[in-house]
């Protein structure tokens, strides 16, 4: 016997489920069957745990809508303007929510949910409470019967996936560490390291949504949900250190390290070992007691015959190198006590609370405000105009901008899938549903509407296909009891649909294109501003008391710079290269690596600045210091304003940064020769030298930089089309 397949599974459970809570709500009298529909097809995932943890995220945020859109009616429903402030200030703040990275799906619906509530609640005040009530009742009832189907009907559990992903992401890292230890070491060539690293992104966010399906779906999870959450942070560190250990090559390329550190290979032999034990526990092995954590030894007289700066860039890797151990003893240790491993030598260890950093994203509060704006131009259009749909065309103009916030896409790809969903939900209503006589035959269209959307749409990346078709489907049939069938309220409806959806797209393009192309040049643009800002501030010629909102605007300005590249990464992915002669996407990837390793260096920068250097030193350096942290920001600016008119003079950048950084090397060679023993302790000179260190990786980070930019055609990226 054929086995089925998990997609026939799903599009039945998810069938079975619409049909049952359409019936469920049909039997009891309950008005509007369709919204416990709709919680039926917003929850449908692929594993018992992610439904219910959706299913959890949907009922919790409809609740604290229900409190929120019914305190706003309560207190502001004799002034329309200002319950129209309160309501858009609480679904800009819930956008801003839904554009992060956690919880993302409670804030949506929180959103959504008080809006529907708020527009139809306004033009109707009186049953306000009862359209709410009703809401949260039917979406329980969705929610209960697709958690009873997706359990009861082959139930897959979310532990054996995160068994899994873990194994995956850690043999990944593995081999990550190994090809980088190939590469500092001159044993082995670095081609395969840029296929590791995109796999390496992609498993550490496949386990971050696993994680929260199996710590609902499976009580050992749960019980040890810290333990996990720790290794995903650790996990995630290591990933970050790895890489600024890499981009850190370029400046140790012409020292011998094998001398230079006579215990490095020893080291990375116990960091190795380390972390192969951390993996056979994840594989189910039992681990060999793992090595010690040791710090590397420096041959003092080969560290001082090399230059200033060869020895600020070993100074660099060294601290990268112990970082790699520290990380990998916490993996070992985390993994130990997911696995209910006991070691009795094992140290004590202080685990700490996640560090939160009050910052803001920029493009967060972008999505925030074109969710508001939209809102409030629907809102003035239904006051003064009367469209479509009335009410409900302020709502959906709105939850289109709020969709496109969560997914970070275009309002414009959701406009045919809504439009061929009407279509289709048209057909149905107009030509099938009026000949149906009984639930049962109602029931079996349903079924069967719903198995066709989830069994054709089953990609990820057709999602929005499947949930704009079931979406509209539901939307439009507005099945009912007392059912009655109208071809101008089903034609009032589609209008109003695409004109919603039309006013959305026009105002999200006025804000700024959406186009791949269009944001890849903002985000470079932000990108060149940061990085000036951040490097103005921690020069070592200023002074280094700041004020509160400087500290928080260096804050925001450096975890915006962190986050850049990735975004950067997905643009680049959603490029059409048909549309530019001559680009290719290793040429913008190798853009975005270059731009990675700037902001690791500026992150170097920061950390580095804050700890105790010599002043005597400083003293010296600070003249040659000032003039290439100028030339920097010029160059910056110039990077920021016109990328073209800067590609065009990358061979002239490269030598005026080459030379400040000879200059520099010249003066501190002067500077020490000078110095009287006992003028500067050895910590105060590592600092120091980590200082430098970072200043020539932003150097090297920059030379690279322009060499990547020189092969992109910014003039055809800044190039209008339609």
């Amino acid at each position: 016997m054929t086995p089925i397949s998990i997609r026939t599974k799903e599009a039945i459970k998810t069938g079975l489920a619409m049909a049952i809570s359409y019936g469920i709500a049909m039997h009891l009298g309950w008005d509007n069957p369709k919204w416990a529909g709709m919680a039926v097809a917003v929850i449908s995932l692929s594993t018992a745990g992610q439904s219910l943890n959706k299913g959890a995220m949907r009922m919790l945020g409809t609740l604290v809508a229900l409190v929120a859109s019914l305190s706003f009616l309560a207190l502001f429903s004799q002034d329309r303007w200002l319950f129209m402030i309160f309501v858009s200030l609480y679904v800009g703040f819930c956008t801003y929510m839904v554009a992060g990275k956690k919880r993302v799906y409670f804030w949506f619906v929180s959103a959504f949910v008080c809006l529907l509530i708020a527009t139809s609640g306004g033009a109707d005040p009186q049953n306000a409470f009862y359209t709410g009530l009703t809401r949260a009742q039917e979406t329980g009832l969705g929610i209960l019967v697709y958690a009873l189907v997706s359990v009861l009907l082959w139930p897959q559990s979310s532990a054996g996936n995160l068994d899994a992903v873990s194994r995956k992401l850690f043999t990944v890292q593995l081999k990550l560490y190994r090809a980088y230890c190939g590469l500092i070491t001159g044993e082995r060539t670095g081609e395969k390291y840029k296929a590791l690293k995109l796999q390496e992104i992609q498993l550490l966010g496949q386990f971050g949504q696993i994680l929260m399906g199996a710590q609902t779906d499976t009580y050992t999870v749960w019980e040890l949900r810290h333990q996990w959450q720790r290794f995903h942070r650790q996990a995630t560190a290591l990933m970050e250190t790895l890489e600024r250990w890499r981009e850190s090559f370029a400046a140790i390329r012409e020292i011998d390290l094998t001398e230079l550190l006579p215990n490095l290979k020893p080291v990375f032999s116990q960091i190795d070992h380390r972390l192969e034990q951390t993996e056979g526990m994840l594989k189910g092995k039992e681990p060999i007691q793992a090595p010690p954590r040791s710090n590397l030894k420096t041959n003092s007289e080969k560290f001082f015959g090399l230059t200033h700066f060869q020895q600020a860039a070993v100074a660099v890797t060294r601290a990268q190198i112990n970082d790699l151990d520290r990380i990998s003893q916490s993996l070992f240790d985390y993994v130990q006590d997911i696995k209910g491993i006991k070691s009795p030598d094992r140290a004590p260890r202080h685990t700490g609370r996640h560090k939160f950093d009050p910052v803001l994203d920029p493009d967060r509060l972008a999505a925030a405000f074109q969710v508001m704006l939209t809102m409030w131009i629907s809102f003035l259009v239904w006051v003064y105009i009367n469209p479509p749909g009335h009410d409900m065309f302020v709502f959906f103009a709105t939850l289109m901008a709020l969709i496109a916030a969560m997914t970070h896409l275009s309002v414009s790809i959701m406009f045919w899938p809504f439009v061929y969903g009407s279509a289709v939900a048209g057909i149905l209503y107009i030509f099938v549903m009026p000949h149906l006589s009984s639930y049962t035959q109602l029931g079996l269209m349903i079924f069967g509407v719903t198995f066709g959307y989830y069994y054709l749409f089953w990609k990820p990346q057709q999602a929005l296909i499947k949930m704009a078709g079931i979406g509209v489907f539901i939307a439009l049939t507005s099945i009912q009891n007392q059912q009655t069938y109208s071809f101008a309220a089903y034609a009032n409806s589609a209008a109003m649909i695409i004109l919603a959806c039309t006013l959305a797209i026009a105002i999200q393009f006025i804000l700024g294109s959406p186009r791949p192309e269009k944001a890849f040049l903002r985000l470079v643009s932000r990108f060149c501003r940061h990085s000036e800002f951040l490097l103005s501030r921690v020069a070592l010629d200023r002074d280094e008391q700041r004020g509160l909102v400087q500290r928080w605007q260096m804050l925001i300005y450096r975890n915006d710079l962190l986050e850049i590249p990735a975004k950067l990464a997905v643009m680049g992915q959603r490029i059409d290269y048909k549309l530019l002669s001559g680009q290719t996407p290793e040429q913008v990837q190798t853009l975005v690596n270059s731009l990675q390793a700037i902001a690791y260096w500026i992150k170097e920068l920061v950390e580095v600045r804050e700890l105790p250097h010599a002043d005597l030193l400083v003293a010296a350096a600070l003249e040659d210091l000032r003039a290439w942290r100028l030339t920097a920001q010029e160059q910056l600016r110039l990077w920021a304003d016109d990328p073209a008119l800067a590609a065009s003079q990358a061979d002239a950048i490269r030598d005026r940064l080459r030379t400040r950084m000879s200059n520099l090397e010249e003066k501190m060679g002067n500077a020490l020769r000078g110095l009287k023993e006992g003028e500067v302790n050895q910590g105060e000179m590592e600092n120091f030298y980590q200082i430098l260190g970072a200043f020539r990786g932003l150097s090297e980070g920059g030379i690279d930089y322009t060499k990547a930019a020189e092969e992109i055609d910014w003039q055809e990226l800044q190039e209008a089309r339609f």
